[in-house]
């Protein structure tokens, strides 16, 4: 009687383990904070802020951190 009444114990502990072992928390996530944009939203966002007034400006920001990264790889 014993016996059965301890395996019975073990069983539903080994149950709850298992249960509470596979809910996935939210505090658990893997993302680092960090907000990725759609293709669309970076065009839209682009299209904000790119006019013909600023384009060779924004031009050569761009150029110049194309270039800054590329001489910062070895």
């Amino acid at each position: 009687m014993m016996r059965k009444v301890l395996v019975i114990v073990v069983l539903i502990m080994i149950s709850v383990v298992c249960v509470e072992g596979c809910k996935k928390r939210s505090g658990d996530s893997d993302s680092s904070g960090e907000v990725v944009k759609t293709k669309a939203e970076y065009e839209a966002e682009a299209e904000r802020e790119i006019n013909e007034d600023n384009m060779e400006a924004e031009l050569k920001k761009i150029e110049d951190a194309v270039e800054l990264e590329a001489t910062e790889e070895p």
